[in-house]
């Protein structure tokens, strides 16, 4: 069904919840610690269940980004709400939901969420 569904969006690739961005030039480890400063910011006491690994990545025009690859969608669901805030945010957040059905996708930078055509995301 997932697989579907990605088919749909024309993006097979995308497995986790939400995309971060990151400069094409960044490292794992780089990716690693700029989130490790995001996830700071929701949790005062980081969780030890809480495990991440940096995905594939994604280019969307000048825009580059990289999976979040976690099992606790919590976190994603956490950073959302937190990019949605005053505050927000360094850096850019993508998710993909389905609005009665139909794909959609969506950007989050600077507090302010924007939708945009699925086929704009493609593999980097």
């Amino acid at each position: 069904m997932l697989q579907a569904k990605l088919l749909h969006m024309g993006v097979l690739s995308i497995s986790s919840f939400i995309l971060i961005e990151s400069p094409l030039s960044e490292t794992d480890d780089q990716f690693c610690a700029a989130v490790e400063d995001m996830l700071a910011k929701l949790y005062p006491q980081r969780p030890d269940w809480l495990c991440f690994s940096p995905g594939a990545r994604f280019v969307r025009g000048a825009g580059q980004y990289r999976e979040f690859a976690c099992y606790a969608g919590s976190a994603a669901g956490l950073m959302m709400q937190r990019a949605r805030g005053q505050g927000g945010f360094q850096r850019a957040i993508i998710f993909r939901a389905d609005d009665e059905g139909t794909a959609k996708a969506y950007e989050i930078r600077s507090g302010s969420e924007t939708e945009f055509p699925l086929n704009e995301l493609q593999p980097a």
